[in-house]
């Protein structure tokens, strides 16, 4: 279920720093108000023009989160009570825009320009009302949004992708798609990775990001009414350089995984454990279980979820469950958010049943119970 390498990770991950002795269980799940695969019938068109979408999930999954997606997750949540009568919580790690394409097709691709979620949303059908869910998801204490960013691309390298000869990045900026997978027959591929949007190659470069996502902190406040009281960064890629912007916004606690850019094209792998605090006091939190069915329905995430949640535990760490938005999305693939959810619901009676003590919170309130307990 686990391979040793995995175990001996886990334990090590586990083992060192803060601990609790409660039995705390949070979902954290990445990539919420994000563009990537708009539709069934972009994916068809994507397909005939031999970009393989279906070998890759979030390229074949991933989509803007529906009405229908978000009252499915809140059903399956609300399935279970812990311990002191309270539903299971997913954090959803936001951003706050996305590109708007025709104004940017309007300027020549000469300027970027973007659009907030609640601009994106009301761009379908079937996701005009998903705000509106959020905010019922956020009433009912089920659906706790945190911050991922301004958007998940990486601006800069994006607008540059999308003014190259590459087939496929011309196929999908004009049918408004973000997608990871390249063309079989992209004579001009553009290789430089654009999904990490706070990664930098020189100084100046980072001043900007630190400048997009200030204004995503921004946006964030405006949208949710409040601040976000935890950080994770796409592809765990940012630099310490972001550490008081961030601080400033509200964040408190800090992902503790991270891969430190070099500005030579290579990282530097830091990895922070429970309970450390920098210079401004911000405390990191480490992801120690991973459930991400889209990406095989036909493993058993279930039982290896369970078992990462059983050393968590053993160590006195929170089980801390790493799944992302596509494991959530069926407008693309009804099929995708049915199974996924069924799992997800396995999952949680699970856990209950083994750990009938266990407590379902999110990952605003873990920063409240580390900030009290690290005074």
């Amino acid at each position: 279920m686990l391979t040793t390498k995995e175990k001996i990770s886990k334990n090590i991950i586990n083992f060192l720093g803060w601990k609790s002795k409660q039995k705390l269980l949070i979902i954290e799940s990445d990539d919420w108000g994000t563009i990537r695969m708009p539709s069934i019938e972009v994916y068809h068109e994507l397909i005939k023009n031999n970009i393989p979408v279906d070998k890759f999930s979030f390229d074949k999954h991933d989509s803007l989160e529906s009405t229908e997606d978000l009252e499915s997750l809140y059903k399956t949540l609300t399935t279970v009570q812990d311990s002191k009568g309270n539903p299971a919580v997913l954090t959803a790690y936001h951003v706050m825009a996305n590109p708007n394409f025709e104004a940017i097709e309007k300027n020549g691709r000469t300027k970027y320009g973007y659009e907030t979620i609640l601009e994106t949303y009301k761009r379908n059908l079937h996701t005009q009302d998903s705000f509106a869910a959020i905010q019922k998801g956020m009433e009912l204490g089920i659906y706790i949004p945190q911050f991922h960013g301004r958007e998940h691309i990486h601006v800069k390298r994006w607008m540059e992708a999308i003014n190259s000869n590459s087939s496929k990045e011309q196929l999908a900026f004009q049918n408004q798609a973000i997608i990871w997978t390249g063309s079989e027959h992209d004579k001009n591929p553009y290789k430089k990775d654009y999904f990490k949007g706070f990664d930098y190659e020189t100084n100046q470069e980072a001043k900007e990001v630190e400048s997009i996502h200030q204004d995503g902190l921004r946006l964030f406040k405006e949208i949710f009414g409040m601040e976000s009281v935890t950080f994770t960064a796409q592809g765990s890629v940012w630099g310490d350089h972001l550490l008081p912007m961030l601080n400033k916004g509200g964040v408190r606690l800090i992902g503790g995984q991270q891969l430190h850019p070099d500005c030579q094209g290579a990282y530097k792998t830091i990895n922070k454990y429970w309970g450390t605090k920098n210079t401004l006091d911000q405390i990191y939190w480490r992801r120690n279980c991973l459930f991400e069915p889209a990406r095989n329905q036909n493993f058993d995430w279930v039982g290896k979820c369970l078992r990462e949640i059983e050393i968590a535990f053993r160590w006195g760490k929170p089980a801390v469950i790493s799944s992302h938005r596509e494991n959530f999305i069926g407008s693309v693939f009804e099929e995708n958010r049915i199974q996924s959810l069924q799992k997800l619901e396995q999952l949680l009676k699970k856990v209950l049943k083994k750990w009938p003590d266990v407590q379902f919170i999110s990952s605003a309130q873990l920063a409240e119970i580390m900030i009290k307990s690290t005074r």
